[in-house]
């Protein structure tokens, strides 16, 4: 069974006429030269290790295929083919606007993966930083270091999808105990998963603080680390201890700068970055997890600096009232003559190929899996 959940996507061509799950595709034209990844080029040691075999794993469509036993997930060098394929379609991807009077514009579809989508990333924190700045007195910055086991309990690669996911689990009750360590203090996070050499990730929370006195400690966030490692089975506690997962910075100058270098350098096309950065680009894609996100309060916190930059108000005369009805104003742009989105296109050397737009949500599978296949171990 399938499913559409929000997000722009390329129509899949997951089953188009041709493919089979019995034979190797033919090797991938990308736009950087790279062609198709044989599974020894995976890094890990995971290039045959399916992307998950937890049952009940809602994966991409195109990370599963149907074999004799349901719905299963695809080996890792299949999915790493599959995102590389994909990325390389959206460098052609546009979306046709239309007007009232038949005049059509194109706009390149763009992806998180993109390299301009390092800039905003790193203007967003720039924002966070400039409003932190004005609403904050004295800031703490306390990053988190959330990590797990890459093997399982007999020494074989993990499934990188469940791997991911148990340090998000972790996380979710992580979050809990780090809100009982600062009671009392005003803080927001942004929670950033970066790739270790081997191509499976880890997870930072960078945790702003508002603390004028400096009091916090690493040793203070003990309750918040031991409760992600007594939540996540193959997390081992000696990488958890505060004194080497916590990381307490009271001079933070300059916060963009600062998370960036957990985020990653940008710029640089993804097709031509490491096999490691690659392969864990496709366990995120695969699983539509975000690799950069922010707390509630810290995106409004940046809405509230989008609002001073785009009316010009000065820092003293930001909030109130403006603030409220410039965040909740309603589009008045009905009776408006305006262009609609016509068609997702395809436009490549061979001409462009037309897509229904209603039809761009991406499709994912839940998997039947394979339970206690690769069990994780406990640490």
């Amino acid at each position: 069974m399938s499913s559409t959940v929000g997000g722009g996507s390329r129509p899949s061509k997951n089953n188009c006429p041709g493919c089979s799950e019995g034979g190797e595709p033919p090797d991938s034209a990308t736009p950087s030269g790279q062609g198709h990844i044989e599974p020894g080029q995976v890094p890990g040691d995971m290039g045959l290790t399916a992307i998950s075999t937890e049952p009940g794993r809602t994966l991409r469509e195109e990370a599963t295929h149907e074999l004799t036993s349901g719905v299963q997930a695809r080996p890792m060098y299949r999915v790493l083919n599959a995102w590389r394929d994909w990325y390389g379609d959206y460098l052609n991807s546009h979306i046709e606007y239309e007007n009232d009077d038949g005049e059509t514009v194109r706009s390149q579809l763009e992806n998180s993966y993109q390299p301009g989508y390092g800039d905003r990333y790193y203007a967003k924190l720039k924002g966070l930083e400039r409003e932190i700045g004005r609403t904050y007195e004295g800031l703490t910055t306390v990053m988190l270091t959330d990590t797990a086991s890459h093997e399982t309990a007999t020494g074989k690669a993990r499934p990188p999808a469940d791997h991911m996911r148990d340090i998000a689990d972790g996380w979710d009750v992580q979050r809990k105990a780090l809100h009982r360590v600062l009671d009392g203090y005003r803080w927001e996070y942004a929670k950033v998963w970066e790739p270790h050499q081997d191509g499976y990730g880890h997870m930072h929370i960078a945790v702003f603080v508002e603390d004028p006195a400096d009091d916090l400690a690493a040793g203070e966030f003990e309750p918040v680390m031991r409760s992600y490692y007594e939540n996540t089975d193959p997390a081992g506690w000696d990488a958890h201890r505060p004194e080497n997962a916590v990381s307490v910075s009271h001079e933070v100058h300059d916060l963009g700068c600062y998370i960036s270098e957990y985020i990653g350098s940008y710029g640089e096309d993804p097709l031509d970055r490491s096999l490691s950065v690659q392969t864990f680009y496709a366990v995120t894609w695969a699983t539509n997890t975000r690799r950069v996100e922010f707390s509630n309060g810290a995106q409004g916190l940046m809405e509230r600096d989008r609002f001073r930059r785009e009316t010009g108000l000065r820092p003293e005369d930001r909030g109130g009232e403006c603030v409220e009805s410039w965040s909740e104003q309603e589009d008045d742009s009905d009776g408006v003559t305006g262009w609609k989105v016509d068609a997702i296109v395809n436009a490549d050397q061979g001409g462009p190929e037309y897509h229904d737009p209603t039809t761009g949500g991406v499709e994912t599978e839940v998997i039947e899996g394979m339970a206690n296949a690769d069990p994780p171990p406990t640490l």
